[in-house]
């Protein structure tokens, strides 16, 4: 097999098996915009939720994906393409926290102290701010220009750092394996 031909069925397998995550995406992102758009934030029970469907998400990028990940490394004959489905799946960790920090905090403007937003701002400004929050939380333990200060939202950052740990640990502990695999095929 040509390399080109290796990546084509590399592709076209992943895609088969992430179809599913498509659609548990698809629908989680339906139930976020209705949310979103036509329940009041200010029910008591929208936290809840919240807090529901991020350890729904964290269970689901650890089990599923990490599963599909296992089975890419032993059919991948590229370094290259599981370092892009390793940050692809990091990048979607990191924003899929900081919808979960915006639409905390447009349910209770008082989850998070933030020292860099000053006054009001628009939606996509603070979702940027909390993308920056989740990158720094994920990367480390954050800097303390903005601050968690309810449970749902303390409950939240620790839920991402376990979920950092567990990622960066899987992937700095089979990088040896990734290596070992490609060099054999």
């Amino acid at each position: 097999m040509t390399p080109k031909v290796q990546s084509s069925h590399f592709l076209l397998g992943l895609a088969k098996g992430v179809s599913s995550a498509y659609l548990l995406v698809g629908a989680i992102v339906v139930v976020y915009l209705y949310l979103m758009q036509f329940v009041n934030h200010e029910l008591s029970w929208i936290p809840y939720l919240v807090v529901f469907f991020t350890i729904t998400k964290v269970f689901f990028f650890t089990f599923f994906t990490f599963k599909k990940l296992n089975k890419s490394i032993e059919e991948c004959h590229s370094f290259a393409q599981l370092l892009w489905i390793f940050g692809s799946l990091v990048f979607l960790i990191i924003f899929s926290f900081a919808a979960d920090y915006a639409c905390l905090s447009f349910t209770n403007p008082n989850s998070f102290k933030e020292y860099s937003m000053a006054g009001d701002v628009g939606a996509f400004e603070k979702l940027f701010e909390y993308f920056y929050f989740s990158m720094v939380t994920f990367a480390s333990v954050g800097y303390g220009d903005i601050v968690p200060t309810t449970v749902f939202s303390k409950v939240l950052v620790i839920i991402e750092i376990a979920q950092s740990f567990v990622l960066i640990v899987f992937g700095l502990s089979n990088v040896n394996n990734i290596h070992t695999l490609i060099k054999q095929h």
